[in-house]
């Protein structure tokens, strides 16, 4: 905190030098927190204290909402030089990020050479492994010696981003091979990479889906997974850091869909505004209430079941709130399995409605059987309790499999599983669980 209070009276005092000593003595987490501690009239001063390479490594370490705040504190010319010294995968992110507007003006302040490259990134459909690839990564032909490459990988381990691999091509530019460092130093360095190279290689297409590549690098234990065209040409490489951002990512959005929040098409800034929280829940929230009304007109249409046995509707709540948490239960499970690859190949739809049928059965035989006994202690209706502990076992039976059945039909539709979300569940087997509910309850009215 001395140091802290030391740097903050540098910036204060503009002492540029001082505050460059304080600072660098930082780490870069620890920099990125004084830095956020700084006032904005302070925080403006960074263009002078901080050349925009140094400045570019805590860049780095900022989210995008972090990122994309500096666009206003800073100037253009600052933050294109900053991007300069970044990886060009970052800088894909940061720009997608950023109004198209804003994302122009910094795009045009880009040297050429990189410049080129960040469109031809950009060019990629967003959320496929060619969007997040990284073009920093070491190549050689199948006819180099391991001598000569290793020389070339001194001379560029200060500009590539990763350096375990050497991805083997062929004089057509297809990947044929990779080396790993390892290999490169261990073996006789007058053989030539097609020597040693492995040829069993793991690679991802570039218009496959970015969770695909991150399901690639997980099941394989890689620090990096090639990306290739369709003629098989290596394109870039996806490094272990991109994967962490992409799980996040995918985490938040599967979040938001599985409890039914649309997804911005435009970047929040850290201060959310009332309005652009409220507009993302917004839109399910009046689909699902359209859908409630399929049970109101339900409960309508049974009008005069309730009004013979009024002590029916004590239990609509407990019916329908043990379908829907049943259902999001099973909606979790299936989504988990889908998103990670879980899910056994080849396990038949059949199998799974019937497994999870069984376990529905046991939950609503213990469900049914708890609530059939409460039920006959306190109201002394057998009867009664008979309905009720039915109609609980009936339901979580069929509301186990609605859970878990349509995240796997929608998945099988190449749509998001996550979409099927809680609510959305929830009310299909609050539907499922009155009509059940009732429908007895109607057929043994006359018992009651």
């Amino acid at each position: 905190m001395l140091n802290y209070e030391a740097i903050f009276k540098a910036a204060k005092n503009n002492e540029r030098q001082t505050f460059r000593e304080l600072f660098f003595r930082l780490h870069v987490k620890d920099q990125m927190e004084l830095f956020h501690a700084l006032y904005p009239k302070n925080k403006r001063k960074i263009e002078d204290f901080l050349t925009p390479e140094e400045f570019a490594r805590l860049f780095e370490w900022m989210s995008l909402d972090e990122q994309s705040e500096l666009y206003e504190i800073f100037t253009a010319s600052y933050i294109s030089q900053l991007l300069a010294h970044m990886e060009v995968d970052n800088v894909v992110k940061f720009l997608t990020y950023l109004p198209d507007s804003h994302a122009k003006t910094l795009l045009n302040l880009l040297p050429a050479q990189k410049r080129t490259i960040i469109k031809e990134l950009l060019a990629f459909e967003p959320e496929t492994a060619g969007s997040v690839m990284n073009k920093s990564f070491l190549m050689g032909n199948v006819e180099d010696l391991l001598r000569k490459t290793a020389e070339r990988v001194r001379s560029l381990a200060q500009k590539v981003e990763m350096l375990y691999y050497i991805y083997v091509i062929d004089d057509e530019g297809k990947l044929i091979g990779v080396v790993s460092l390892r290999d490169l130093i261990l073996h006789d360095q007058e053989k030539t990479l097609g020597e040693v190279m492995m040829t069993s290689l793991v690679f991802v297409e570039s218009s496959a889906d970015q969770e695909e590549a991150t399901r690639l690098l997980q099941d394989y234990d890689l620090v990096a997974l090639p990306v290739v065209n369709k003629e098989g040409q290596i394109l870039g490489i996806i490094t272990v850091d991109d994967v962490m951002d992409i799980i996040a990512e995918e985490t938040t959005e599967d979040f938001n869909e599985f409890a039914a929040i649309s997804k911005s098409k435009q970047p929040i800034s850290s201060e959310e505004t009332t309005w652009s929280i409220a507009r993302a829940r917004l839109p399910w929230i009046i689909i699902l209430i359209f859908l409630g009304m399929i049970s109101a007109t339900l409960i309508n249409s049974f009008e005069e079941t309730l009004n013979e046995v009024v002590l029916l509707a004590a239990f609509i709540p407990i019916i329908m709130d043990s379908a829907g948490n049943v259902g999001t239960q099973s909606l979790a499970v299936a989504v988990r399995k889908i998103t990670v690859g879980d899910n056994r190949k080849g396990e038949s739809l059949v199998k799974v409605v019937w497994q999870e049928f069984l376990v529905g059965a046991m939950l609503g035989v213990a469900a049914g059987a708890t609530l059939g006994l409460v039920v006959a202690i306190f109201y002394a209706n057998y009867l009664l309790a008979l309905i009720i502990g039915f109609s609980l076992w009936i339901t979580l039976s069929i509301s186990t499999v609605v859970g878990a059945v349509i995240p796997i039909l929608i998945n099988k539709l190449k749509i998001d599983p996550a979409v099927a979300s809680g609510p959305f569940i929830t009310t299909i087997n609050d539907t499922f669980g009155l009509l059940i509910y009732f429908s007895i309850s109607t057929q043994l009215l006359h018992l009651l």
